[in-house]
């Protein structure tokens, strides 16, 4: 039986549930609005907070923060490097300058911002121009992701950064800098000095350090009626210029000339001073070995570069210094005969001599237990004041120093200020060591009196014997002689300056006459230049320790006599003890010099030259013809290498020389199978000789008697079997 439902009951079901959903959607909307109203009042709550703060940094802190934010954009400087002053030699040629460059500054985080295009743009561009690839570009900018700047290259020139600004390459930007230029290379190096990126070193370049620097530039940010930030640029001061004494065009005749004369005798190392010795003026200086400013810490165009990069690091250091330390500042040595002049003005000033004196060289001299001997073995024999000064003769020397009380001897070496610096205005300069009185002996007195057991440098023996020839005056030596600025002022000069009067007019006339002797008949003749008056004094002093054979020679000469002009010092260091290097080299400066200075020849244009040879060509001789051919001119020899053929010589024929002066001749062997040394056969007779010779070489010139000369010498390496020439004495 089915069950009915009747319709009354079901609507009122209905009706039910429905009132029911009804209630629920009238909930949920209530709780719906209050929970905007909270959502609301959270909002507003969070808008008055922030306008609340907004309103108390403006109102009540603002003008702090303002002052805050100006302050630290006013404080974002930016320094801009000034140019490093120029030097110049005395006639405004520069030697030294600064060129404006540019450093390349990437900005990584905005390069890392650019579209993908600009990007690879910039870095291939970098990479052409810094020969890289843009892969090690992009590694660079990804490994500084986080800077606004970085160096990317220093020292690029103008042209450069205006190639890469028309690249239009984004992300960089170009900060001025600048390149210091030596134009001469390695004129005058040590005295000019170089610039190490930070300050200057050695030379002009360190003593004026200070005064080149200039005043660095400024970019920063400027407030303008207490609201306005600007842009401001402080320009950059130049460095003032330094004006030097040095002559650019008598500087690079010095050199030409060194430099030949080096190449020949390869020396250990070699110097040259021109100077004013009436000023003091310094107008060349010579320093060997030397380096290039433009490179200073690379020496392979000097040596080599397979020479240079086979040293080690120590090596190479030990290179540097010494090619960037200046020999006549630097490196005293012992000045040898080129003293002399010195020791003969002190006693004729003083009055301990008598000038018609004559002296008997034996040569040797006893000095209380010890022998001093003279250069020439034999002995000069008798001789004058004049002839002794142009012979060189060091016994003579060694007697007038006997006469001289310890105190006025020791007393001139101060005179000529042997015992401090000169302050020729270099850095690093050395002073010499000279014998205390307590300690100076009758030994001491004798080496001393010849230029030896006592040091000088290069440069306080040119001002000492600038005191010869400039009327006595000890003046103080100088290498520049102003500073300028920009504008031409002149912020600071150097003036001649007399130190002291040393000798009268007298003395100087009397030793001026001796020292021309010694150019016309005696050791220094072959420092003659044709057409003028030439007075000078050689020098040879054998080096520490004793024996070895090893000697510094050089030579000390001026010109006109009469009113002389320029004084020159030239050194070789570990040549061979008659080599003529010295004297050949001043002539061939002078020859230069003197008409450059505009000094008229005051002699004999063909200047017969008295004692004097002119050297013939030995060239492709058999070495015997070639040894008789020089000694026909009274010269002597120096065999160097093996062989019977002469295949070079020097000096080159046609030089003149004084008589008994060395010429080199250069043996080769060719295809000699054995080689072996002459053996000495003078004071034999000629008998013993042929028995000591025989098997081994034959004898030809005489068959009796005492052998009084022989050719070649003994020593000298010559093919087994060859012949010796002997001539006996008479």
């Amino acid at each position: 039986m089915s069950k009915k439902v009747s319709k009354k009951n079901s609507t009122k079901k209905n009706g039910a549930k429905k009132k029911s959903v009804g209630m629920k959607q009238t909930d949920y909307m209530k709780r719906m609005a209050v929970r905007m109203k909270w959502v609301k009042g959270a909002m507003l709550l969070c808008i008055l907070i922030l306008v609340y703060r907004i309103g108390y940094f403006k109102i009540v802190k603002g003008e702090e923060y303002e002052k805050e934010v100006r302050a630290r954009m006013m404080s974002a400087e930016k320094e801009v490097k000034a140019l490093r002053g120029t030097i110049v030699d005395r006639n405004n040629k520069t030697v030294a300058t600064s060129t404006l460059s540019y450093h390349i500054i990437l900005d990584p985080i905005n390069i890392l911002k650019l579209k993908d295009e600009q990007r690879v743009h910039t870095y291939d561009t970098l990479a052409k121009y810094a020969k890289k690839t843009p892969a090690d570009i992009e590694a660079l900018i990804n490994s500084n992701p986080e800077t606004y700047y970085k160096i990317f290259m220093k020292d690029i020139s103008a042209e450069d950064m205006m190639m890469l600004k028309e690249a239009n390459v984004k992300g960089v930007s170009f900060e001025e800098s600048f390149v210091r230029n030596y134009p001469k290379g390695t004129l005058a190096a040590q005295t000019i000095g170089f610039y190490n990126k930070t300050e200057g070193q050695y030379g002009i370049e360190q003593a004026y350090n200070e005064v080149m620097l200039g005043k660095p530039g400024r970019i920063y940010s400027k407030l303008q009626e207490e609201s306005i930030v600007t842009t401001e640029v402080a320009a950059p001061q130049k460095g003032h210029t330094v004006v030097s004494t040095m002559d650019e065009v008598i500087q690079q005749y010095v050199e030409q000339t060194m430099n030949k004369y080096v190449a020949e005798v390869k020396p250990l190392n070699a110097a040259a001073i021109v100077m004013n010795p009436k000023t003091g003026e310094i107008y060349s200086m010579y320093s060997y070995p030397y380096y290039d400013p433009n490179s200073y810490t690379n020496l392979s165009k000097q040596l080599g570069p397979e020479a240079w990069n086979g040293l080690s690091s120590e090596e190479q250091a030990a290179a540097l210094n010494r090619a960037w330390k200046n020999y006549n500042i630097q490196n005293p040595y012992e000045p040898g005969s080129t003293f002399k002049p010195l020791l003969v003005a002190e006693v004729i000033e003083e009055g301990l001599i008598d000038v018609n004196t004559h002296y008997n060289c034996t040569g040797v001299s006893q000095v209380g237990p010890d022998q001093i001997r003279c250069w020439k073995r034999q002995g000069h024999g008798l001789q004058t004041l004049e002839q002794a000064m142009a012979n060189s003769c060091n016994s003579a020397m060694i007697d007038i120093s006997k006469n001289i009380p310890d105190e006025i001897f020791y007393e001139y070496f101060i005179k000529f200020g042997f015992n401090d610096i000169t302050q020729v205005g270099l850095p690093g300069e050395s002073t010499g060591m000279i014998h205390s009185l307590n300690k100076l002996g009758p030994v001491q007195k004798a080496t001393s009196s010849i230029g030896q057991t006592f040091t000088v440098t290069p440069v306080q023996l040119i001002t000492a014997f600038s005191s010869l020839i400039n009327g006595g005056n000890m003046m103080q030596p100088y290498v520049v002689s102003k500073v300028i600025d920009n504008e031409n002022n002149i912020i600071s000069e150097t003036t001649p300056q007399v130190k002291r009067q040393i000798f009268a007019e007298s003395t100087i006339q009397q030793v001026q006459k001796y020292m021309e002797a010694v150019v016309k008949t005696g050791t220094g003749a072959s420092a003659a230049v044709p057409g003028y008056t030439i007075g000078g004094k050689t020098g040879t002093a054998e080096k520490l320790p004793r024996g070895e054979g090893k000697h510094i020679l050089s030579f000390m000469g001026y010109a006109p006599v009469d009113d002389p002009q320029v004084v020159v010092l030239v050194i070789f260091d570990e040549i061979g003890e008659t080599d003529p290097t010295p004297k050949l080299a001043f002539k061939e400066i002078m020859e230069n010099v003197l008409p450059y200075l505009g000094i008229e020849p005051t002699g004999d244009e063909n200047l017969p030259v008295v004692n004097m040879s002119i050297v013939p060509s030995v060239i492709d001789l058999e070495i015997y013809d070639g040894i008789k051919r020089l000694e026909m001119e009274n010269l002597n020899y120096e065999v160097i290498g093996v062989g019977n053929k002469i295949v070079n010589q020097y000096p080159l024929e046609g030089t003149k020389l004084p008589l008994e002066d060395t010429v080199k001749v250069y043996l080769d062997a060719g295809e000699a199978k054995e080689v072996i040394p002459v053996p000495e056969l003078v004071g034999l007779s000629v008998e013993d000789a042929k028995r000591i010779a025989d098997g081994l070489f034959s004898l030809e010139g005489a068959t009796g008697g005492t052998i009084g000369h022989q050719i070649p010498k003994a020593g000298t390496k010559i093919e087994k079997g060859s012949k010796i020439i002997v001539q006996t004495m008479q």
